[in-house]
Formats: structure tokens, C-alpha cells, sequence
């Protein structure tokens, strides 16, 4: 016969183990809906890079992530500077601020969804000849498109945003966080693995180039806030 006791025991554990499952199926949902900060320490297991990542080129300084400005591009398989996510479902939005500091003309940073090194989709802000211009370039076999290239005036810091539906990749930018402007669409099929021989999934994420001469004084750093990564079923 089950006592009352027994009966109050049985009870607590059965709560219990709501609880735990209840805080797993919440922390799923933080991962799948998640803000990356950087006040933490270094990056986590979650985390993937292009090829053999130099750990010089990412530290946390002062709360943001620093990515310090590869002089290779990501096609030219040796490494650039990159940090990412897989890409974990079709429709996402993915949000970043950036600040760029002491760059010289050439010198880039923003975000990537990159495939393989055939196939890779930027939208950065750019130093060029001393001014600043946000684009968006795709990366497509040995070709490179610019799609989307407009002034910037002086901006130093920028707001970038991602969405992904359908077939559509949209890349807007903000200047203050809150209102944001459409820079770009991307068809997604441009790619798909047959185009760029990608064999996963893909990943998401932000990356720093040095186009200038400057690396040899290693000064052209990309800031980044936070990482906000949010998929939807």
C-alpha cells in the first residue's frame, strides 16, 4: 500500500523531472534562438572556421569579439580569417554589430554564409581609398560579383543584418540598430551544392580581410558586439 509519504516523494521526483526537462527543452530553444555575447571569454565548441583557424587572429577584447584582418580570401583555401555557426536550418536571421578600426584602403569585415571556396556570399563595410562603402559580393566558381556597392561616408561602426526564406538571402544595414535598410538579395541556388561542390551544411558567421599593405604592422582589427543567430521551423 502506498503511503502518503511514498505518494509525496513520487510526486517531488515526477516535479522534478518536469523541471529538467522543462530547462532542457528551454536551453534548446536559447541555442536555436540565441544571443552570443563575448564577455565570457574565449569562443566555444559551437564555433566553426575556414580551414586551419590562426588563433592569433581571434581574442576577446573588452566584451567583443576581435578579428583581426587576414591578408588571404576565403576562396584562397589557406585560412582566412572567418568564425562561424552550421547553418542549421533554411530560414534564420542572423544580426551582428561591427565597428572597424584602423583600417587602410582594402581592408574589410562583416558577414559571410560560406559553402566551400567556390561559393560564398559577403556583405562588409570596406575601406576604400580612405572612404567607407557597404557591399555585398558573391563568390561564385572562380568568379567574383559585386552586387551591391554604395557610400558610406565615414561610418566606423554598422548594424548588419541577414534573413534567409525561401530562396531569397536579404542583407540589410543600420546605422543606429534600429531602423535597417536593404542592401542586397541573393538567390540561395547560386549555392547549392551542385555549384559549389559544398558537401555540408554550410556555415554563418563573421570574417575580417586586409586588402592593404598594412599587415606587416598587424594594426586592421573588425570589432564585433555580439552575435545574434535566431532559426525558425
Amino acid at each position: 500500500m502506498m503511503t502518503r509519504n511514498t505518494y509525496s516523494l513520487r510526486h517531488k521526483a515526477a516535479m522534478l523531472l518536469l523541471a529538467a526537462l522543462g530547462s532542457m527543452a528551454a536551453g534548446s530553444a536559447v541555442h536555436a534562438q540565441g544571443r552570443y555575447t563575448f564577455e565570457q571569454g574565449g569562443l566555444g565548441p559551437e564555433w566553426r572556421y575556414v580551414g586551419q583557424a590562426d588563433a592569433s587572429k581571434y581574442s576577446i577584447v573588452d566584451g567583443r569579439l576581435r578579428l583581426r584582418g587576414s591578408i588571404y580570401e576565403l576562396h584562397e583555401g589557406k585560412g582566412g580569417t572567418f568564425v562561424g555557426q552550421e547553418l542549421r536550418a533554411d530560414s534564420f536571421t542572423v544580426e551582428t554589430k561591427m565597428t572597424l578600426i584602423d583600417t587602410e584602403s582594402g581592408d574589410e569585415g562583416g558577414l559571410c554564409v560560406y559553402h566551400s571556396p567556390r561559393g560564398y556570399v559577403q556583405c562588409c563595410l570596406s575601406n576604400y581609398q580612405g572612404s567607407r562603402r557597404l557591399k555585398v559580393r558573391l563568390r561564385l566558381l572562380s568568379h567574383e560579383l559585386v552586387l551591391a556597392d554604395q557610400p558610406a561616408g565615414m561610418m566606423r561602426e554598422v548594424w548588419l543584418r541577414l534573413t534567409a526564406s525561401g530562396q531569397k538571402l536579404t542583407f540589410y544595414y543600420s546605422t543606429d540598430g534600429v531602423r535597417y535598410h536593404s542592401l542586397e538579395e541573393v538567390e540561395r541556388q547560386l549555392l547549392s551544392p551542385t555549384l559549389t561542390g559544398a558537401s555540408g551544411p554550410g556555415l554563418v558567421g563573421m570574417y575580417a580581410f586586409m586588402g592593404s599593405t598594412k599587415y606587416q604592422s598587424g594594426l586592421t582589427f573588425a570589432d564585433f558586439d555580439f552575435f545574434d543567430y535566431e532559426t525558425y521551423p
